[in-house]
């Protein structure tokens, strides 16, 4: 056997022992069979009114709807595990605002051409006005709005230096397409990206972290944005940008061990790592499976909604 029979065996091995050592399975399927109800009423009580309001074309409302609850499903299971493991109520609205505001931003970001769209959103992270310049801006602002209206925040909330630093760091990720960046800034434009981002999400629930707690969320937030650029592997190869992932920077073996670290971690602070171990290790099971699968046909924006199914399924982007 070669190298890279060992390697594999080393990596299953090391996914298997992982996924045994997790905890909160129970969970996890508790979630993806009836607790993600409380996700869909939200979204149909909060973001879904948003979308009919701003968008007028049927076939576009649909993709964007089908994105945005993609998003949330998938987003408010990690929320919903992370409120039962930190022993904080799980709002299922502010979940599903703040997950479809972070999918739509970011779809903005990678996709939009308009010059000053960067200006305008760092004013909007100061609190400043932002003024749409289309139906997709639009909403991202009456996203933003009914985030603040049910967590107002003070001009001096920490909040906001946070949501910058994470707007710069979203900005620095336009390189990763078509450039030569080293694996160093790779790895913390990754750590940057979901890290910030986690706990950007994570503050609808804990506005104020200890900073122990804060280093904890950030490489919950590492983590998943590696599997989740590993679940994206053949695509991102397939359109040329450049990720820890497509680099090789990692091993499933290294990753399962930082999850375990990680589960530790949780147990010292928490008291448990019930069930944010178990989605992790879920998640790590999935990726070469999905790197295996590559890139495949969407099946388009008449296709029925099955919001189970959509917490193991890639979300489709939203282009301008």
């Amino acid at each position: 056997m070669g190298d890279a029979g060992h390697h594999g065996l080393r990596d299953a091995s090391a996914v298997v022992c992982c996924a045994l050592s997790a905890r909160g399975w129970g969970s996890v399927l508790k979630f993806a069979r009836t607790e993600h109800r409380q996700v869909v009423r939200a979204f149909d009580r909060t973001a879904l009114p948003l979308i009919e309001q701003t968008l007028r074309d049927d076939r576009r409302r649909h993709t964007v709807r089908a994105s945005l609850l993609g998003t949330s499903m998938k987003v408010g299971l990690a929320m919903w595990g992370y409120a039962s493991m930190a022993r904080v109520p799980f709002d299922a609205e502010l979940s599903v605002l703040g997950s479809s505001f972070t999918r739509l931003y970011d779809d903005l970001i990678d996709h939009c051409d308009r010059d000053d769209l960067d200006i305008d959103l760092c004013g909007l992270f100061a609190g400043e006005s932002f003024r749409p310049h289309d139906r997709l801006e639009e909403l991202l602002i009456l996203l933003h709005g009914a985030i603040a209206m049910r967590m107002p925040h003070l001009p001096d909330d920490p909040i906001y230096p946070l949501l910058r630093h994470l707007h710069e760091v979203q900005l620095r990720s336009r390189r990763q397409r078509n450039s030569d960046l080293s694996s160093a800034e790779i790895v913390e434009i990754t750590r940057g990206k979901g890290g910030l981002g986690m706990v950007a999400l994570l503050a609808l629930l804990r506005p104020r972290m200890s900073p122990r707690e804060h280093d904890l969320i950030m490489e919950l937030g590492d983590l998943f944005q590696l599997l989740d650029d590993l679940h994206d592997l053949a695509l991102d190869r397939a359109e040329h940008i450049t990720t820890s992932a497509t680099l090789g920077a990692f091993s499933l073996t290294e990753l399962a061990a930082r999850i375990t670290a990680l589960s530790n971690r949780f147990r010292a602070h928490y008291g448990t790592s019930h069930p944010l171990s178990a989605h992790l290790a879920l998640t790590l099971i999935g990726a070469p499976l999905a790197a295996r699968r590559g890139r495949r046909t969407s099946p388009g924006p008449v296709a029925a909604f099955r919001p189970p199914r959509q917490l193991f399924s890639r979300v489709d982007n939203i282009r301008p």
